[in-house]
This record gives C-alpha cells, structure tokens and sequence, in this order.
C-alpha cells in the first residue's frame, strides 16, 4: 500500500495505524489485562455479550426468536448486529466468549479509524486531510462511548466509512452490498449510510442505484427484525427526546468517579473550529451535515414519518454528521500541512469529552453454583422496566439473568426488553415474586410482598422450572431469608449456597 505514495500520504498512513492500534487496543489493555470483559456492566455489555451467545447458538442462521428467555415458550429476539453475531459463530468454536467479544471490540475500534482514513482519501483529502478523518470519525467520542457501554451495534462505524469509501471512489456496484453491510451492522448506522448514500447521489447520480440494491439485499434481515418484534406499540414521543443528542455541557469523563452512561454528540473545539472555517468554501457540505445535526436532536414534524417514527435514538444521527465534518476539517488541514491536527482532535476528546478515556471493564466469571444447575431457573430478582431518564438499578442484572446463562444454558421466564423501553413479565410463573424487588417497589409502586401464594412452587415445577437461585444483595438480608423460607415451606430443597446466592431444587 505505500508503494507509490506520496511522503506526506505515507506518513499519513503511518500515523494512521499507530493511531488506530493506540485507539483500539491501547485504551483497552487495562481491562484485557486484569481479564474482564470490555465495557461497563451497568449498561448494555451483558445483554450483547449474552447476544453473541444466544445467536451463535443457531449459527449460521439469522434468528428471530430464542427459547432461552419467556420459558416454557420463548420471546421474539433479533440480535441488535447480526454481523458480529456471524463473525462470533465462526470464533467461538475456537474462542471463549469472553476473548471473542474482546476480539470484536478492538478490532472494530481499529478497524474504523482505518477506513475512516480511507474513506478520506476516497473522497479527495491528503495526507493531513485522511489523518484527521481518522481522528474526527474513528477516535470519536461518539463511537468511544458505544465501547464504554458494550453497545454492540455501536462500535462498528468502520461499515459506514467503507461505504464512504466507496461512494467516494464511485465503485457504486460495490457500495450496494457495503450498505448492506452497514445495515446488518446497525440499523442506526445503516440509517446513517443511506442518508449519506442519498446525499452522494447529488455528485453522482449512480449512487440511488446503491441505495436501492443495498436496501433490496437488506429486505430479508428487516422483514426478521419487524416478525420479531410484531405488535410493539408506537413509541412516544418523549421517549425518542430523551435520547436526542445532548445540548447541555456534561464533565470531562477523565474525572474521577463511575460514569457508565456514554451517549455523547461531543464535537470538540479544535475539530468544530477548522469545520466552521471550511464551511465558508464549502456551504453545501456544511449545510448537508445540518441535516443530521437535527434529525439527531429527536423532535420535529418528520418523527412521524414512517421509519423515523421508529427510531428511539435519534442521537444516533450523529454518525452521519461526524462524516461530514470530518471532511470539512480535513480540508483546512489539507490547506495547512497540519499533520498534527487529526491527533490533537483525538486527544481533545480523550481529556475533555464526557466519556471516560480508558476502556472499562467488568467481571467475566461465572460463580460456580450455577454448575448445579440442569434444567430451567428463576433467578430473582429479575429485571424492571422504569420510566425513560429514570436511571435503572435492575440494568446490572444482566449480569446474572443473561451472562451467567451462557455457562448453564438452562432457560429462564424472564422477557427483558433489549430497547429497554420497559420490561414485560410476560409470564404468571415470575408474578409472585415481582413484589419481593425493592427496584419494583419502589418505581412503579408495587405493593411489597411479605409472603407466596401457596401454589407458587408447585406451578413452577409444574411448568417446567427446576430451579430458583435467590440473590441476596439485589434482595436485600431480610427479603432473602423470608422468600428462602418461604419457597422451603412450600418444598424447594436448598442444595447450595455461597454467601451471595441461595440455590433451590424444585420438586420435580
């Protein structure tokens, strides 16, 4: 690749890869050494590594319902990246699951500072100009903050700037199945890709043709994603503001204390500056990036258009904006000679930005009293669903209702809601305990429980369930032990108990 090139586009490149590896993989180390799993557990890192999980199972096929949760039958499920899920059937034969969502994340990470550098190229920036794409697309703040959650759709923008890449070399046949691939990617990001298709179709017209093949080739996997979760109800409008980009200033997310919450439309000054100089030579690209600039706000007369009414991130936009300023602020680079100017946008977002610059990371074990388990469990308590901006104290629950069940394999009741928009209990077998969970109690007013009905572990046993395992921190000492004697009341043999979870045995 650097045969043929140009000094300052070599150097360019060099800078490039180390950029991308420092990105990728040198804010990762810390977590990867003490060996935990990349992301926060607060969020959204236990439901997508159970995901990879749970869509490996049926690999290679797409799947829109899993037996693994609703037991005795089953919930709609479409796993938010389908790709990832492909790409960890074909590892997880030879990886743990722990290593290969490692894997994915790092490689995606750099991955996409990579063909954002291309994608610059592709569309006509220099040496300068492609290292500061790199920067402003592949080391934002925007896609950082997927990682520090574990949002695994999040993470792959390096589908999009291949899109761009070539949409930018006009190789439109190939652009089509690169849609493609971004849509099965995200659909947040694929929602990106064909706004910025549609935009490069004012330079050349071939591209409607990418945009229409992409989306026909994309028909299949969103006619699955609509079966799987047929008969939603429309989404309020508060709820999409809610996850519009953020217009209020938040701390840099290098200060101290736990900040698992990383949706972020962060620009930065250096790379805001040199786009608002560029937009005076370049008004049309500049007005192009105001169009996703306020679709990404959340509000607004077109969320009730179809497509976008569904959309509950709207923020999420931001991918498409990040696109097009990185090519205005590439330009005034290009202008300049400043090498320098992409790695100082990404050290601006690193110190400045509301996420927190090193990768966090979270357990990966799984306790040993789950060995025991052969047949289908209750944890409780289970998950809640809270109102939208409401921080949720049942969301680190994953951990168990969702990791822990990648090591047994055993089926629970429990439909959490991965939009988590709210929470169904969906089946009358976990209806008895709801009042038990202090988060259920307290957010949407349940009367608390002080004891079972009488019939609770025979209608278990009856339905299939072989096991209960109480958990004693998100219980609380005093509902642990009345609920434990309770379910020994009514026949559950306890059979093992390490201090933090109590296992049961249901007549069977």
């Amino acid at each position: 690749m650097l045969v043929g090139m140009d000094p300052p586009a070599r150097r360019s490149l060099l800078a490039a890869v180390a950029l991308a590896l420092a990105w990728g993989l040198g804010l990762a180390l810390p977590a990867l050494w003490r060996g935990e799993l990349l992301g926060h557990g607060w969020t959204d890192l236990y439901p997508s590594v159970w995901g990879l999980w749970g869509f490996a199972r049926t690999w290679p096929a797409l799947p829109d319902h899993t037996d693994l949760l609703g037991f005795p039958g089953g919930m709609g499920f479409y796993y938010s990246s389908p790709l990832k899920g492909w790409i960890a059937g074909a590892l997880l034969p030879l990886l743990s699951l722990p290593a290969t969502w490692n894997l994915l994340t790092v490689l995606a990470r750099v991955g996409t500072v990579l063909a954002a550098w291309a994608a610059g190229r592709a569309w006509g920036l220099g040496g300068p100009g492609a290292l500061v794409a790199a920067s402003a697309f592949g080391c934002a703040p925007f896609f950082h903050g997927y990682a520090v959650e574990g949002i695994v759709e999040g993470t792959d923008g390096w589908t999009l700037a291949l899109l761009l890449w070539a949409l930018g070399r006009r190789r439109v046949v190939l652009a089509a199945p690169l849609l493609t691939l971004t849509i099965l990617s995200s659909w947040y990001l694929g929602a990106a890709g064909c706004l910025l298709t549609l935009m490069a179709s004012i330079r050349d017209r071939r591209a409607l043709g990418s945009l229409v093949v992409g989306l026909a080739l994309s028909a299949p996997a969103l006619a699955q994603f609509a079966d799987a979760f047929s008969g939603g109800e429309p989404l309020p409008d508060e709820i999409r503001a809610a996850m519009g980009a953020p217009l209020t200033p938040r701390p840099p997310g290098a200060l101290p204390g736990l900040q698992p919450f990383a949706l972020s439309t962060w620009i930065g000054l250096s790379l805001g500056a040199c786009a608002l100089a560029s937009a005076r030579r370049h008004p049309r690209l500049a007005a192009l990036a105001l169009l996703p600039a306020v679709l990404s706000l959340g509000a607004g007369p077109w969320y009730d258009l179809p497509v976008l009414e569904a959309l509950r991130f709207p923020y999420r936009w931001h991918a498409a904006t990040l696109a097009l300023l990185a090519l205005l602020a590439g330009r005034v680079a290009d202008r300049r000679g400043w090498l320098w100017l992409g790695p100082l946008i990404a050290l601006e977002g690193v110190l400045f930005s509301p996420i927190e610059p090193i990768l966090p990371g979270a357990s990966a074990e799984i306790p040993d009293i789950y060995a025991d388990i052969d047949g289908p469990v209750l944890d409780l308590p289970g998950p809640v669903g809270l109102p939208p901006g409401q921080i949720n104290p049942s969301r680190p629950r994953s951990r168990f209702l969702l990791y822990f069940q990648t090591g047994h394999g055993q089926p629970s009741p429990w439909v959490p809601d991965f939009n988590s928009v709210g929470v169904s209990a969906a089946s009358p077998l976990v209806e008895p305990f709801r009042g038990w969970d202090r988060v259920e109690v307290a957010g949407n007013g349940l009367a608390p429980a002080d004891r079972l009905p009488p019939s609770t572990v025979a209608d278990l046993g009856r339905a299939g369930v072989t096991h209960v395992v109480l958990h004693r921190a998100e219980l609380g000492d005093r509902a642990s032990r009345l609920l434990g004697a309770a379910l020994i009341a009514q026949g559950a043999d306890p059979i093992a108990d390490d201090g933090a979870r109590w296992l049961f045995a249901l007549p069977r």
